[in-house]
């Protein structure tokens, strides 16, 4: 067995004998024509002058090849396939394997990854298989590396499954020369890396499974990185596309790899530095190219991959702000580079900017009213219950300067200080009014238990308006709502085109229906559905019709424009029918929240900021809770009570939650992040708890056993309403 590879290994380097009589004008003429007609033989040859290379000449005629062979033969040097660079490929680099021969593998390696050359002319794909690629998906050839990345991958694991420390070490210090003498490269001549074929060998390099061990960071991660990360910008945006060609698994090992090192890095050394700074713009060109792979319908990876720990953890987010604001050239923050914080994080900066532009408008308020009066430094809103909508839209609508700073809700002949439970009773109250189907702004989805906007809404543009600035005072004043749209909504509001499969989600029935026009298979579209370029819909119990086109009433939808009508139907759907309604929503939430911070958001990750986290993680919420008053974490009673939230059903944990909150939904950071706090509140076993919504402040009467804990807390749920505020 060993002799048979051995000798395919043999067949596979040997190249012919060179005879004097080879290097005649008549025999390099008839060598240059079978070379660039049939090739050399090789599947990957590195010579542009062979039919076998990817990024030759391609087929030529006889003709066109007798003179080019002519041409081959009076020039100097000579450019026969014998004549040029090592290569490798993955058959090669098996049968040596196979063999054992390390001596010739090490030979081998060595030359490649030395040579920038010959790296770049390693693991092609033929043409045919070029042409394939391409056509799965859906690019031109040359937008393709040309780059076989499976063999790559293939050709790493068979280097590493062998073990041998001597294959290994050969691959990496060649790696490692081969990467100073680029630094050198580009230190004189920065464009030195411009042309496509060039990039090859980074993508080769970063392949590499042996750069998640920091023992190569420094030497071999680190320079890769930095010359990556100062590519000219069509450079880095060919690596993008490269990139985004990868399968899933071949993606997220990069992600490792650069996600490794930057954590490493920032726990070593405990700042921003050269080499942070390029793992993050890497790590850039890397989310870049799995937005370009999800674009395109295939499979990508989730975006919370590119959360980077370490970065969430360790960074000064309010110094960070400051440096993205301060907007100097020389300045970096992580601000630039939102897919490294996570949804808590990017809800922390957002708090600065209020903080800030709070702060800037009590400072307004206290320097005008030297000169026109005593001005509020709160958004101050005085309303009636019985008048809820109406006296909000007026305040709103008359202090639109003032919706930036902090909120204060009074309650019109009540007494009490806000110190935020008045205001979550005011933002559920409001919530659950314009939200009520009866009052006519928005449908509701029973099956998705979502809201929509109701196209055949009479309220005005004024009440819709109100919704969006209401969102926006919520967020910036870190209040959670309960206004469940489908995420169509959340990418509409960010500007994020939406199509058939945000539909799909938002309105299933009409999803699958319009899908299965897509999808039948036979002729007859016209007959089988009987539909024209039209949308039938009711008002009040009329059927009317919307033209999906100008005179669509009489145009039948057929195979051939069956496709335009189903994305005619989502865009009426998802867009024309609401656009007053949405318009006047979004305009109302931008007027508030339309600044630079919004955009550090995901469409995903604003759904978490105004609606908390749908996760009710009650474990969190046990490890971070305080005691107060008698009460310690092993008292008898502190255990009966989160036996007893534990045991509750879903339903009941949110009425819980709502009952020590004022909310039942979660925050963004969880409720590990939650300050929640339980005193006790006296042995009288017939009190009921209570709470201080303001302050997430558990009152707990001393009870004696869990049958009783259970008896009163579900008691206590159940029967109170409103925000049990004492």
């Amino acid at each position: 067995m060993a002799a048979s590879s051995s000798s395919s290994v043999e067949a596979i380097l040997a190249h012919p004998e060179r005879p004097a009589a080879w290097d005649t004008p008549a025999a390099l003429v008839k060598r240059y024509f079978h070379q660039l007609t049939q090739g050399c033989g090789r599947k990957w040859c590195p010579n542009r002058n062979c039919r076998a290379c990817p990024d030759g000449h391609g087929a030529l005629d006889p003709t066109a090849a007798a003179v080019m062979s002519l041409q081959l033969a009076q020039g100097q040097p000579h450019r026969l396939c014998d004549d040029g660079p090592p290569f490798l490929h993955l058959e090669l680099v098996r049968g040596l394997v196979a063999a054992g021969d390390t001596k010739r593998l090490v030979k081998e390696l060595a030359g490649v990854f030395s040579n920038s050359e010959a790296l770049n002319q390693s693991f092609l794909l033929t043409d045919a298989e070029a042409r394939e690629l391409a056509q799965r998906l859906g690019v031109a050839v040359s937008e393709l590396s040309c780059l076989d990345t499976a063999a790559v991958v293939l050709t790493y694991c068979e280097l590493l499954r062998m073990g041998d420390a001597d294959v290994l070490n050969a691959v990496m210090n060649a790696t490692e020369g081969l990467l100073c003498k680029l630094q050198v490269s580009q230190q004189t001549q920065p464009n030195f890396i411009a042309a496509g074929p060039a990039l090859r060998q980074l993508a080769i390099l970063m392949a590499n499974p042996l750069l998640l061990e920091p023992q190569y960071h420094k030497q071999v991660l680190l320079p890769l990185l930095s010359l990556i990360a100062a590519l000219p910008r069509p450079c880095a945006a060919l690596l993008e596309r490269w990139w985004s060609q990868l399968s899933a698994t071949q993606l997220q090992q990069l992600i490792a790899v650069v996600q490794q090192f930057l954590t490493v890095r920032l726990y070593h050394t405990q700042r921003i530095d050269d080499a942070v700074v390029a793992a993050t713009r890497v790590l850039g060109l890397i989310f870049a190219a799995n937005d370009q792979l999800l674009a395109r319908g295939r499979p990508g990876l989730p975006f919370h991959l590119f959360y980077n720990d370490a970065v969430n953890q360790e960074v000064n987010l309010k110094e960070d702000y400051r440096r993205w604001k301060a907007g100097g050239a020389d300045e970096f923050s992580f601000c630039e580079h939102a897919y490294v914080l996570e949804p808590a994080s990017k809800s922390r900066v957002l708090m600065h900017d209020s903080t800030a532009q709070m702060t800037q408008e009590f400072e307004g308020a206290i320097l005008r009213s030297l000169f026109v009066g005593a001005t509020s430094p709160y958004l101050v809103v005085r309303v009636r219950r019985t008048h809820l909508i109406s006296d909000t839209l007026l305040q709103m609508s008359l202090r639109k300067e003032d919706l930036k700073k902090p909120l204060k809700v009074q309650f019109v002949g009540e007494e009490g200080i806000d110190e935020g439970g008045v205001q979550k009773e005011f933002f559920q109250l409001i919530i659950s009014q314009v939200f009520d189907v009866s009052y006519g702004m928005f449908t509701y989805d029973e099956a998705l238990r979502t809201f929509w906007f109701n196209q055949d809404s009479l309220e005005s543009d004024r009440e819709f308006e109100l919704i969006g600035i209401l969102l926006g005072v919520a967020i910036y004043n870190g209040v959670i709502l309960d206004a469940r749209f489908p995420h169509v909504v959340y990418k509409k509001v960010m500007n994020k085109p939406v199509g058939l499969d945000d539909l799909k989600k938002a309105f299933p029935e009409m999803g699958r229906s319009l899908q299965t026009l897509l999808d039948f298979a036979e002729a007859e579209v016209e007959s089988t559905f009987s539909l024209y370029m039209q949308v039938c819909y009711e008002r009040y119990g009329e059927t009317l019709t919307h033209d999906l086109v100008p005179g669509g009433g009489e145009i039948a939808v057929t195979e051939a424009n069956r496709a335009e009508y189903v994305q005619l139907y989502a865009h009426y759907t998802l867009t024309l029918s609401i656009q007053r309604q949405f318009d006047a929503f979004q305009r109302g939430f931008h007027s508030v929240c339309g600044g630079d911070c919004l955009q550090l958001f995901r469409w995903e990750e604003l759904e978490l900021l105004i609606c908390g986290s749908p996760v009710l993680d009650f474990e969190a919420l046990e490890r971070v809770a305080q005691y107060d008053d008698g009460f310690a974490r092993d008292h008898p009673t502190i255990t009966f009570l989160w036996q007893t939230v534990h045991g509750l059903s879903l339903d009941m944990q949110k009425r819980f939650l709502f009952f020590c909150t004022g909310s039942d939904r979660v925050p963004i950071k969880g409720l590990g992040n939650l300050t929640f706090v339980v005193s006790k509140n006296g042995s009288d076993e017939d009190r009921l708890p209570s709470a201080h919504t303001c302050f997430n402040h558990l009152l707990l009467p001393e009870y004696q056993s869990l049958e009783h804990t259970q008896k009163q807390l579900v008691k206590a749920i159940q029967d109170t309403e409103g925000f049990h505020i004492v």
